[in-house]
């Protein structure tokens, strides 16, 4: 099983790799070969001109080429093997700059189409880590090889000829006897090592999650003054992790010190037989220098080899998390538009919806809102009412029943036309870690300065904006976090203002105001709204008291439903919630 699930991974880094070479990539790939190609030859041709300079020095054995020309191509030889690999080098870069850039794009922009099931059973912190140990992964890979399994393969097949055509042999044994010995050892090893590296990768994951919660939540952890209890977890996964990677490296070192002695075995036994070759007469003193280098310079590559092998499965390890976030299915993106003239009348009929087992968000709710009417929401926290806006954009879908918008099902509508023909205006509000302006031409990529301004007037925003030395140009932070609550709440009216919606959700767009402010911002998005359908979802019962219509949840249930007055007579849910938010009314 474990090694079917190797395979599969290899698979998977296989399909990675092939759908990032470009022709951009691929011309720099072929001129790498050509440089590798280049190089081997030259390092491996290099020994045969110093044994013809120290053949003729010895006067063992006559040589038809003057000694300086032996010279000067063994130094030719020496300056383009450094020079084809450094040209390697750069062309490499090139290559694999491209393919990372490339891939990181593929990779967030994946993440991005997923799911938001998958996104709310995530730590982003985790996300963010496997994705970085997917692009260090496939760096190993590349790295491993072009500068070792390319270039060792191509020097071990020239020389490979070099040596049978010495007519010795016993030489040629002992270099595969080597390689044989190599091959058990890393086949021994390379399982164990690949499964360290997976632990080491699987904590480095861990931590970086907990470290990336710990900042994105800063102010809460300093408002209950928990640095040290979250430094300290953080510190505690930074321990297993550093544990795990010690592990990695004392069997990579247990290994290393195996072949270690493989290596000093093996160049004792080859140099012992050239001596003895040269003491019989059947070898010179140059042949005995160019099997002392090539044992030094084969065997050591052959090494090389196997350490690659070993990088591959530590690259792969680390890629294992980032092939499984490809391997989710991200949403739907096909289907249809809304048309030309939608009206943006909405129902739902008999809609279920569970973000897990035994956890139901809404059970079984039925509600119509005519196209041009406004919909109030209302119900205690935990009702199911910011449910409704996940369905509505689609960022869920319902376990049962259908929801519709102009009689056609959303399952039908495109996302990206649906979400177009949405506002909405959230009770959290995050922004991006941007300009004021852009923050909200995020609902209009293509809006003008002038649109801004407008929809900036709507949400009551001017005044704030003009008293900032930057303007629109000021930078917001980190979700938002350089404004207060109510400056981002009326950020995402403006942006709401902004879009050209069908259907307007405002989803507690008031919360974070004070009484007055909230008056003139009520009134901007009743223009805002206009003739388009709005739902109002709503804790403070007197932002919907207008609505057409109002339904009441309760424990994901729908438990009323009427106007204002109706479900004042009806003494419910309503009335109730209603009355502890007034007591003068209730009192009278």
């Amino acid at each position: 099983m474990r090694g079917d699930s190797r395979r599969q991974c290899w698979r998977g880094v296989l399909r990675v790799l092939g759908r990032e070479i470009s022709p951009y990539v691929r011309r720099r790939l072929a001129e790498v070969l050509g440089l590798v190609t280049l190089g081997a030859a030259m390092n491996a041709l290099a020994p045969l001109a110093l044994k013809g300079v120290v053949d003729g020095l010895t006067g063992q054995r006559p040589i038809e080429a003057p000694l300086g020309w032996l010279i000067g191509l063994y130094a030719a030889s020496q300056w383009l093997g450094r020079s084809s690999a450094e040209l390697r080098a750069l062309r490499y870069a090139q290559a694999e700059r491209r393919i990372l850039r490339t891939l990181s794009e593929r990779i967030f922009s994946h993440v991005l189409r997923l799911p938001l099931r998958f996104h709310l059973q995530r730590q982003t912190g985790a996300v963010s880590q496997a994705i970085d140990n997917g692009l260090e992964g496939v760096r190993l890979i590349l790295h491993h090889l072009v500068f070792t399994v390319l270039p060792v393969c191509a020097e071990l097949a020239i020389v490979a000829m070099v040596l049978a055509r010495l007519g010795q042999p016993v030489f040629l044994a002992l270099f595969c006897g080597a390689a044989v010995c190599y091959a058990a050892l890393f086949g021994r090893s390379a399982g164990r090592i690949a499964e360290s590296a997976r632990t080491a990768s699987a904590a480095r994951v861990a931590a970086g999650a907990l470290i990336t919660d710990g900042l994105l939540n800063c102010e809460t952890v300093k408002s209950f003054g928990a640095e040290t209890l979250i430094a300290g977890r953080a510190g505690g996964a930074l321990e297993r992790t550093e544990q795990a990677w010690l592990a990695f490296h004392r069997r990579y070192c247990a290994n290393g010190l195996a072949v270690a002695c493989v290596f000093a075995a093996f160049l004792a036994a080859t140099l012992a037989e050239a001596l003895h070759s040269v003491r019989a007469g059947r070898l010179t003193v140059g042949g005995f220098v160019l099997v002392n280098t090539y044992m030094l310079q084969l065997v050591r590559p052959a090494e090389m080899l196997g350490f690659a092998v070993q990088g591959f499965a530590q690259g792969a390890a680390m890629l294992r998390r980032t092939l499984e976030l490809l391997a989710e299915r991200p949403e739907a993106s096909a289907g249809r538009s809304l048309g030309g003239d939608p009206g943006g009348a909405l129902r739902f009929e008999c809609v279920s919806l569970a973000y897990e087992p035994g956890r139901a968000a809404l059970k079984d709710v039925t509600f119509e809102v005519p196209a041009g009417a406004t919909l109030g929401i209302v119900g205690q926290s935990g009702s199911g009412k910011s449910s409704i806006v996940r369905l509505l954009l689609r960022l869920v879908e319902p376990d049962a029943g259908v929801i519709r918008l102009d009689g056609c099902p959303l399952r039908a509508i495109a996302p990206a036309a649906l979400r177009a023909a949405i506002a909405v205006v959230p009770q959290d509000t995050a922004l991006l870690d941007d300009t004021i302006e852009n923050n909200i031409a995020l609902a209009w990529p293509q809006a003008e300065h002038g649109d801004v301004v407008r929809a900036v007037r709507l949400a009551q925003l001017e005044e704030f904006i003009e008293s900032l030395p930057e303007g629109y140009a000021t930078v917001v932070g980190e979700r938002g976090v350089r404004l207060s609550g109510g400056e981002r709440q009326r950020v995402a009216i403006a942006r709401a203002a902004l879009r050209r919606a069908i259907l307007y959700v405002f989803d507690e767009a008031t919360a974070a105001l004070d009484g007055r402010t909230e008056q003139a911002v009520l009134a901007g998005l009743h223009r805002l709204s206009g003739t388009a359908t709005t739902l109002i979802i709503a804790h403070r019962l007197a932002s919907v008291a207008r609505a057409d219509r109002i339904v009441v949840l309760h424990a994901g249930c729908l438990v009323e439903s009427g106007g204002h007055a109706e479900l004042m007579r009806a003494s419910g849910h309503y009335a109730a919630l209603w009355r502890a938010q007034h007591p003068g009314a209730a009192a009278a």
